[in-house]
């Protein structure tokens, strides 16, 4: 847990998780091991993420969405929907290839 980091209640942060400065953790959200929350990053409430995930500076993950394993969300990225394992998402609305 870095300086200014915001984290809400009924969060649950795994094994060698890192929050960065300015992140926030929303309430009932899932960290799984070894997941990366960059700087000013976003991860709203009831969201899951899975092991080896990194979320991008600046990057929102939206309400009750679920990030599987070995993710990549690039910086200042909005995840709307669902992500499925090894991909990258980047943009507004967050996209990734197959």
């Amino acid at each position: 847990m870095c300086a200014q980091a915001a984290i809400s209640n009924n969060v649950r942060l795994g094994r060698h998780v890192h929050v960065n400065p300015n992140a926030t953790i929303g309430h009932d959200a899932d960290l799984q091991k070894f997941v990366s929350v960059n700087p000013a990053a976003v991860i709203s409430g009831e969201v899951i993420v899975m092991s080896g995930t990194l979320v991008g500076a600046a990057a929102t993950v939206l309400q009750d969405l679920t990030v599987w394993e070995r993710v990549l969300v690039g910086a200042g990225s909005v995840v709307t929907k669902d992500v499925p394992a090894d991909v990258v998402a980047k943009g507004v609305p967050g996209r990734w290839q197959e």
